[in-house]
């Protein structure tokens, strides 16, 4: 196959060109039948002899066996394209255009030989240019198969012209390499113009696929933004509840950020939730967990497959983490303390994900109202149980020994 000079593509470009190869055979495979047939069957009376009534049908059935081989090939090369390497792809279908090509060139050039046939000399002529036209075309975007189609369609007719002595053969040899050339040429044409149209939708979908990430993130912090935050938490909600499987939650909330922007300006406010931001990807960086901003100076961490008690420890590692961060501005150091709450739940599939974060919610409202700077946690609750023996899951447990920083 071609590859694209665009490397960032390559990849792509050589699954995509495998696909549409298999795809613009098929038409191709049924042209190239349907001609055969309208050639031979509407003259079989002028044929004649019962011999060669069975020379046409032996070519005919090469013919129609070489079409039917190369449509078994595209059928196995689209059902297995996933699997497949591209070489493997590219040699499967360079067969099968070698075998339908020099089937139908061989069995032109036989009946241009047998000097039986002149009658259907014309109709031959005129049908192999139509099917060396549609050829190039549908394979176009590979330099390869175009050029192996028409010297394997074209050349045995023509050799087999020049050793019948036929007139005017060497015009029609140089007939013929004219109309490669000029079939090969224009096909390039088309070529340039497949692989600019394939990288531009390439680069289409690369740059569609970036601004719906731009559109997943918060302009000010990098973190996650709210909405993808929310379908993060449905999809590990589920996955918890199909694999059985704790999930906590971290919500961690500024202390006193109203008092930092009024004092310090909104400029300096901006920055302490960027600190506030790295500070969270610099403790949590597991591909599974999610952070993100959900509120003005509010952030969420979700934790798949996490105890209540590493929660807690990561939480409060965090905690102490931010509470030792100084914002030198100008004179001023400003010193900053954060209040976190953790729930974690053992979902079964009557539960929703919000429950996960109304706890959680619930759990920082009791770290705030106990004197902020502190993680506090809603009790663990296994869910399946709760189902079984009700309990109320609003109650919050604030740990003794989170204490006050600064």
């Amino acid at each position: 196959m071609n590859n694209s000079k665009d490397t960032t593509f390559q990849h792509k470009v050589q699954r995509r060109l495998c696909v549409d190869l298999a795809d613009r055979s098929i038409p191709g495979i049924i042209l190239y039948v349907l001609v055969w047939l309208a050639i031979i069957f509407p003259s079989m009376t002028y044929f004649g002899s019962e011999s060669r009534y069975d020379i046409i049908y032996d070519l005919t059935a090469a013919v129609l066996g070489a079409a039917l081989l190369r449509l078994v090939l595209v059928a196995w090369v689209k059902r297995h394209i996933v699997t497949m390497s591209a070489a493997t792809i590219d040699q499967l279908i360079t067969l099968g255009v070698i075998i339908s090509s020099l089937a139908w060139g061989l069995s032109v050039a036989y009946l241009i030989a047998l000097n039986t046939f002149q009658e259907a000399l014309l109709p031959l002529i005129v049908s192999t240019a139509g099917i060396c036209a549609g050829g190039s075309a549908s394979l176009a975007p590979s330099r390869k198969l175009v050029a192996l189609m028409l010297c394997g369609t074209l050349i045995p007719g023509t050799v087999a012209l020049q050793l019948s002595n036929f007139p005017f053969s060497a015009s029609m040899a140089m007939l013929c390499a004219i109309y490669i050339l000029a079939m090969y040429s224009i096909s390039n044409i088309q070529r340039k113009e497949y692989f600019n149209a394939l990288l531009s939708n390439f680069k289409l979908e690369e740059q569609a696929a970036k601004l719906a990430e731009l559109s997943t993130l918060d302009g000010l912090t990098g973190l996650r933004n709210r909405r993808f935050f929310e379908d993060r938490q449905l999809d590990e909600f589920r996955r918890a509840q199909r694999d059985h499987k704790e999930i906590s939650l971290i919500l961690l909330d500024l202390d006193h950020f109203k008092q930092i922007n009024d004092q310090h300006g909104h400029l300096i406010g901006d920055e302490c939730l960027r600190e506030m931001a790295r500070a969270l990807t610099q403790k949590f960086n597991r591909t599974m967990d999610t952070l993100a901003r959900v509120g003005g100076e509010e952030f969420a961490v979700l934790l798949p497959g996490t105890s209540l008690e590493n929660a807690m420890t990561l939480a409060d590692e965090l905690r102490r983490h931010i509470a030792s961060l100084r914002l030198q501005y100008a004179d001023t150091r400003i010193q900053m303390t954060a209040s976190l709450g953790v729930s974690t739940v053992r979902p079964n599939y009557e539960d929703s994900a919000y429950s996960l974060f109304e706890r959680a919610d619930s759990a920082l409202y009791e770290a705030k109202r106990s004197g902020r700077n502190r993680v506090a946690s809603a009790p663990v609750i296994d869910l399946h149980k709760a189902r079984e023996n009700p309990v109320s899951d609003t109650s919050t447990r604030c740990y003794s020994q989170w204490r006050m920083m600064g």
